[in-house]
């Protein structure tokens, strides 16, 4: 068990069934094109799925909360609300990739999308905010990062943290894109009209994806980045066997709980133009902030990647906590002052790594490749309850306070927490694999 591992990490199961094993990877003489495109799709579904629908919503708060009459908490249970619905929704989403047409599986989830989305230019009350998002979550649940992570499994076995980096930083590009420009457009033309273009982008991007990908090379005579000869998809059963191994649960359970905190900490962003307003700072400022994250999130994803192929993803998600450790220790003090406000948010921006690529790579790691996507399913209903439990929270707590103190010296207390629990879980790999 002990060679079973190259990084920091034990696999504790097999390499998957039907694919070929490390020693033989390579490309050989295969066109890149496909694999290309595979990476390249995906990146337009992340993009979509969290960069525009999920990571850009935080612009809306203050324009829609103020157009409704309501508090910007009761704004944010939207978001929360989608975030449960994608939490509830990932078993039913995991089992779902494996049965049904992905062209018809991630068509329903980005008519869903972008068509809950539309639907907010047309809703002027709070209640329709909610059922909306509802919709939205169940829509992301089912072309964001479940099937994404789970495709790239398929198709990369070489360079697997690099694919999922870069996939997953197109998430953060678009957040960095589309942030100031709905922030423009709500100014210029109302949140109805932003609301509009949202969905408008958002299906625009995922539609290459809808068209282009297969759920595993074999599907086009190919095989696995790195794995030489085509081999044939895994029978029915074998993946009963797979699906009949019980998961390790101490490991589980810490992969849970980090993911859980790990997640409650992105939410911080969304509300960047509260804590702007809070330092004296204008909303255009605080649209940068969030702007800012996001470039902090493409960079962040791309290196998250890089050391996960290299020192393996305990280390990797380590020092992406610990740089957003101390940014968020800077923005306890921020000044009146838009550079460092910005250049703040930037680092914040490593948190998002964790969130979007660095639980995939550490769930892969802890639990093989043939038990990803049954334990990563699992995982993510806790990962996204933490996003969607803080998004409320965060949002209540400064409408009761008046300040975003609160929230920072929390999140800092959580960081220093997840640390021990990556600890806790390296340590008990060790063990495992003595």
């Amino acid at each position: 068990m002990g060679n079973a591992c190259s990084g920091d990490f034990f696999m504790p199961f097999p390499p998957a069934r039907g694919y070929p094993s490390e020693d033989v990877l390579g490309m050989g003489q295969k066109s890149k094109f496909r694999y290309l495109l595979t990476v390249a799709s995906c990146c337009g579904l992340t993009g979509s799925s969290i960069g525009i629908l999920t990571n850009s919503f935080g612009v809306f708060y203050a324009s829609v909360s103020t157009s409704l009459g309501v508090g910007r908490g009761a704004i944010a249970t939207h978001a929360t609300l989608a975030m449960l619905s994608i939490a509830l929704l990932s078993p039913l989403a995991a089992k779902l990739l494996q049965r049904i047409p992905l062209r018809l599986y991630l068509s329903a989830g980005v008519l869903l999308g972008a068509g809950s989305t539309l639907l907010l230019a047309f809703s002027r009350n709070i209640w329709a905010f909610y059922v909306l998002g509802v919709i939205k979550g169940i829509g992301v649940a089912f072309f964001g990062v479940i099937p994404v992570t789970s495709i790239i499994s398929n198709w990369f076995l070489k360079s697997h943290g690099l694919a999922v980096g870069l996939a997953l930083s197109f998430s953060g590009l678009c957040g960095a894109v589309f942030s100031p420009l709905f922030s423009f457009i709500i100014e210029s033309a109302g949140w109805q009209a932003a609301f509009i273009c949202m969905a408008v982008f958002s299906l625009i991007l995922a539609l290459p994806g809808v068209f282009t990908l297969r759920l595993a090379p074999q599907e086009v005579s190919l095989s696995p980045y790195g794995g030489g000869a085509p081999v044939s998809l895994p029978t029915s059963q074998q993946k009963a066997g797979v699906s009949k191994a019980k998961l390790y649960l101490p490991a589980l359970a810490l992969t849970c709980g980090f993911s859980v905190l790990a997640c409650a900490i992105t939410s911080v962003g969304q509300h960047f133009p509260t804590v702007a307003e809070a330092a004296g700072l204008s909303a255009q400022v605080g649209a940068m902030m969030v702007s800012a994250g996001m470039v902090g999130n493409i960079i962040s994803k791309l290196i998250i990647g890089l050391l996960s192929d290299h020192k393996g993803p305990f280390f990797a998600n380590a020092c992406m906590i610990a740089i957003n450790g101390a940014a968020m220790a800077v923005l306890l003090r921020l000044p009146a002052n838009a550079p460092a406000a910005v250049g703040t948010a930037f680092f914040f921006g490593a948190i998002y790594s964790v969130g979007a690529a660095g639980i995939p790579l550490l769930t892969q790691r802890v639990f093989g490749r043939e038990q990803y996507t049954a334990a990563f399913s699992i995982v993510q209903i806790f990962a996204n309850g933490g996003s969607a439990l803080a998004l409320t929270i965060i949002g209540l707590v400064y409408d009761l306070t008046g300040s975003c103190n609160p929230v920072l010296i929390g999140s800092i207390v959580i960081q220093a927490a997840n640390l021990a629990m990556l600890a806790a879980l390296y340590q008990m790999g060790r063990r495992r694999a003595a």
